[in-house]
């Protein structure tokens, strides 16, 4: 106890507190005032109002205390609140614990991390991400403000004799120091939150990505030629950019996943369009013209021989080349598996059994053949039978024979479309100088142009079927 608190309790006991106060800095001296104890009513009562006065200031500072507390309290349970953050659907969340990670691929919902500056959950997002590098390798366009925008220029606005600025216009070098333009999309996704937030400025990811896709488009067109940039598929070149571009993410461990690189566009220099163009279209006429006669052989190899053509096909160039090597035995046999294959019969092939394999104008052919073969055995037998019984009676009788076969000769003739009969009075004879009959003129002209026209068909389609048989041949050939 100090001797100030001493003092005052003396006062309040009601000693006199004469003697002199020491300060311990200063040598004693006599003091200049004197207290005395209470020696009067009025005295006691101002020393009551102190003693409640001290009272209600100490319960004062109670509860002010108190107060505090509580309010201490109550900041420290909402510093504690103020660490459950909202992670929103297609994000993800890292939490941060004094710079360091401690846990990642935080689920979307509320999710708990110490307050800042102690920690911190960031998000990141997890959607797909679509970016277009459209103006950097084409001609400059006044007044487009966006990648979006450039998708949509119109190349054909340029006409053949403009001429590119290298200070404005941008454009490709390929290997044959050719010069093209091309536009780009990539749709890339953020797989590894973790090296994401570690080494990516989530401001500089699209500048990033950007020069990432158009350091690899570079590279890549610099190793292709215009010809097959503009002529062949984009997929290949595609694949190599979206590589060349993923290999340089991992490197900077940037947790980025390219999904897709697309060449939406591709264009000659300006200057050469028409030319490189006009190329194109005879490309694609002669390509279109290749898949038609491709497509009019198959069909017409399905109408002669259905689906046995391609084997009868393997079957006659096989005899063909049996022939030219001078193996006649082999060809023989070759030649009786390909009559078998003809008529439907059993045919053993590269060890398996085939039968029926041939159908549609062959089988046609075939049949008819054996019918007109038929039919000439069944004349020829019915001639012989005839001339015999003609021989028989020509040796009985000549005479009677052969009037009788002239009378029916006769009788044929006069029968014909073309022949006219007049008969006149016995013992008349007159000279009669008429036309031939019109309307026998025009029958006749129109047969013999029906005949000539069914032997051009017949001339025209067996002409095409050696002319297709050829090409097939020149086709199998190379393959052998």
């Amino acid at each position: 106890m100090s001797d100030n608190d001493q003092h005052l309790d003396d006062l309040i006991n009601g000693e006199s507190a004469e003697k002199p106060v020491e300060h311990p800095d200063h040598p004693s001296r006599e003091a200049s005032v004197r207290l005395r104890g209470a020696e009067s009513a009025q005295d006691a009562a101002d020393l009551a109002r102190m003693d409640s006065a001290n009272q209600s200031l100490a319960d004062a500072l109670k509860i002010t205390y108190g107060l505090l507390k509580f309010a201490m309290v109550v900041l420290i349970v909402l510093f504690a609140v103020s660490g459950v953050q909202s992670i929103k659907e297609g994000e993800r969340g890292i939490s941060v614990r004094f710079g360091k990670q401690v846990r990642t691929n935080l689920e979307p919902g509320f999710q708990w991390s110490f307050p800042y500056p102690i920690g911190e959950v960031v998000r990141v997002g997890e959607g797909a991400v679509e970016m277009a590098v459209a103006k950097e390798f084409m001609p400059n366009i006044p007044g487009e403000q966006s990648d979006e925008e450039a998708l949509a220029i119109d190349i054909d606005r340029f006409n053949d004799s403009s001429t590119l600025n290298p200070a404005q216009d941008g454009s490709n070098i390929t290997s044959d120091f050719n010069i093209a333009h091309t536009q780009w999309s990539v749709n890339y996704r953020r797989s590894n939150h973790a090296l994401y937030v570690s080494n990516m400025i989530p401001e500089q990811e699209r500048a990033m990505m950007k020069a990432i896709i158009q350091r690899a488009v570079v590279h890549v067109i610099a190793e292709v030629n215009i010809d097959d940039l503009l002529k062949n598929s984009s997929e290949t070149i595609s694949g190599r950019v979206r590589a060349m571009a993923q290999d340089s993410l991992d490197e900077l461990e940037s947790g980025i996943s390219i999904d897709r690189v697309v060449l939406t566009r591709k264009n000659a220099a300006l200057s050469l369009r028409s030319k490189f163009s006009s190329v194109q279209t005879a490309a694609q006429t002669a390509g279109k013209a290749r898949e038609d006669a491709l497509l009019l052989r198959d069909q017409m190899l399905n109408e002669v021989a259905g689906r046995g053509s391609d084997v009868l096909i393997a079957q006659i160039n096989e005899f063909e080349r049996l022939i030219e090597l001078g193996q006649a035995q082999a060809a023989e046999e070759q030649l009786a598996k390909i009559d078998a294959i003809l008529e439907g019969r059993p045919v053993e092939i590269d060890g398996e059994v085939l039968e029926s394999l041939v159908s549609g104008e062959i089988s046609e052919m075939l049949t008819l053949a054996q019918t007109l073969s038929s039919n000439r055995v069944s004349q020829a037998i019915a001639q012989l039978e005839n001339f015999r019984s003609k021989l028989a009676q020509y040796e009985a009788n000549p005479k009677l024979m052969v009037a009788r076969d002239w009378s029916s000769a006769m009788a044929e003739f006069l029968d014909k479309d073309f022949v006219s009969t007049m008969v006149l009075p016995e013992g008349v004879s007159a000279e009669l100088l008429i036309n031939r009959d019109p309307d026998i003129l025009r029958e006749i002209d129109r047969e013999k142009k029906r005949r000539e026209a069914q032997e051009t068909v017949d001339r025209r389609r067996e002409e095409m079927r050696r002319s297709f048989f050829q090409t097939q041949r020149g086709l199998k050939e190379p393959e052998e």
